[in-house]
């Protein structure tokens, strides 16, 4: 009869090994307890791997068009609540002038000046409003400031209504504006609001020749583009996500506020006044109502919100159908993989145990 041995090194390699395996199969499934994901998907999906990939990206493209459509939100809402408050404001100014009426009275006419110049900071305010550092009422130039402050010490804005002011006066031969009568008022408004809405150009005299020609509004109180910002919302669908203080409702709202505050003084004529009191009634009415009126951007605005909400909700449901298919394919049982760990975990204490009696064998122990 023939012995056979086998070696305490060659048992301590088997176990090594053996516990490097568990260790291994241990960190996946460590990794799929925690995650609930398959450890490497190429080798559990094999061929479908390329499909989860296709449906991870679709999820990433859908969730940026999700962050796009959140920020374009933001933005339409705070415009539209900027809207409705220039809109408060415009009826402010109604108020103002009826309240005024026919009066002379210095006290009321300061009352009703007081209240044009605070619509009209309150209104320059509001166009200037920012969401993350972006003015919304700028177009596409959204880093810079859209209305110039028409109070502010050097103001071009003031000093380019008071050019056009002081060049009538010297057209016509008038020493004063307290000397115009009704008729030079009227005329004066005229050629005043035609060139706050775009239609009569710049001219030189009184502004300097290097701006003959341009539009008054764009040279002197807005720096805002004509074309607005616009958002993907879909992979199909871009919608405009802001407006700009270019448009004729916030030209006429400056110009109401303007000429009742700068030409409703005590010394005027009172014809000339009364003027100036209509004229402001009529514009503020256009700035509010007529085409291209805030009132008339509010309902874009709404408009455009309405056609976000619905995207977003589309955007919802076509990342709740990805990650559901996504997740058919590469989600493990959270069970499963927690009893696989535990298995590991016992496999691989049974294996230090074994490792450590196999180490305290000797033969001196038997002699």
């Amino acid at each position: 009869m023939k012995t056979s041995f086998i070696s305490t090194l060659s048992i301590q390699t088997t176990m090594r090994n053996s516990i490097s395996n568990v260790q291994r199969e241990m960190v996946k499934a460590n990794q799929e307890a925690v995650s609930q994901k398959h450890a490497d998907l190429g080798v559990a999906l094999g061929a479908n791997t390329s499909r989860a990939i296709d449906l991870s990206r679709d999820i990433t493209r859908t969730d940026s068009l999700l962050t796009t459509a959140a920020l374009a939100t933001q933005r339409l809402e705070t415009a539209e609540l900027s809207l409705k408050s220039m809109n408060e404001q415009g009826l402010k100014i109604q108020s103002a002038i009826l309240t005024l009426g026919s009066s002379a009275d210095e006290t009321s006419l300061a009352t009703a000046r007081m209240a044009m110049s605070d619509a009209l900071d309150a209104f320059t305010n509001f166009a200037n409003t920012a969401v993350q550092g972006e003015y919304i009422f700028s177009g596409i130039n959204s880093d810079v400031k859209p209305l110039d402050d028409y109070f502010a010490t050097g103001s071009p804005a003031k000093a380019a209504v008071d050019a056009e002011l002081t060049q009538y006066l010297s057209d016509n031969a008038i020493p004063s504006k307290e000397q115009m009568t009704a008729a030079q008022m009227n005329d004066f408004l005229d050629d005043l609001e035609a060139k706050f809405n775009g239609s009569s150009p710049l001219t030189s005299p009184p502004h300097p020749a290097a701006v003959a020609g341009q539009d008054f509004w764009k040279t002197f109180f807005s720096d805002a583009s004509d074309e607005n910002m616009k958002s993907r919302i879909s992979p199909t669908e871009v919608v405009e996500s802001s407006t700009n203080a270019n448009s004729q409702g916030m030209r006429n709202f400056a110009f109401a506020s303007i000429i009742s505050m700068e030409y409703l003084q005590t010394g005027m004529d009172k014809d000339a006044r009364a003027a100036v009191a209509t004229r402001t009634t009529s514009v503020i009415n256009k700035a509010m109502n007529s085409e291209g009126s805030i009132n008339q951007q509010r309902t874009s605005i709404g408009i455009y919100t309405e056609r976000v909400s619905k995207a977003e909700e589309r955007l919802r449901a076509q990342k709740d159908i990805l990650t559901t298919s996504l997740g058919s394919m590469e989600n493990v049982d959270p069970e499963e993989a927690a009893t696989r760990l535990n298995t590991m975990k016992t496999l691989l204490e049974t294996a230090y145990t074994v490792t450590a009696k196999i180490q305290q064998l000797s033969l001196a122990n038997f002699l």
